[in-house]
């Protein structure tokens, strides 16, 4: 006797993946890569501010505090959204472009603007 015939009624129905949307991929992928290259200035300009703060004496302990909060409140605040039950039965292209959507604005305005602030 064969044990998987035994299985095949009770085994959970096997649904087919949805079929992708590559304008929704294309999408997610620009506002992604929007999203990693403006927080990857803000870092950097972070990163001289405190370096040239550090070798002119200047305390910086309160600057970084202030940036690692910022920085870890938005990250705890979309780890939230992802894990709601509602985000969570989306598919996965249109997860991404919600958080995506979500997690783009705001590095972006702050990196447009110190870029043309400070030059």
């Amino acid at each position: 006797m064969d044990p998987r015939a035994y299985d095949a009624p009770y085994r959970s129905a096997r649904t087919p993946p949805p079929p992708r949307r590559p304008g929704v991929v294309a999408l997610s992928a620009v506002l992604w890569l929007l999203t990693s290259l403006s927080a990857s200035w803000l870092c950097a300009l972070v990163g001289v501010t405190v370096l040239w703060g550090a070798a002119a004496g200047a305390p910086v302990g309160s600057f970084l505090l202030s940036c690692s909060t910022v920085l870890c409140g938005g990250a705890g605040m979309l780890v939230a959204v992802c894990r709601a039950p509602t985000v969570r039965r989306m598919s996965g292209d249109m997860r991404s472009l919600l958080l995506g959507a979500l997690a783009c604005p705001v590095p972006l305005v702050l990196a447009s603007a110190t870029w043309f602030s400070a030059g």
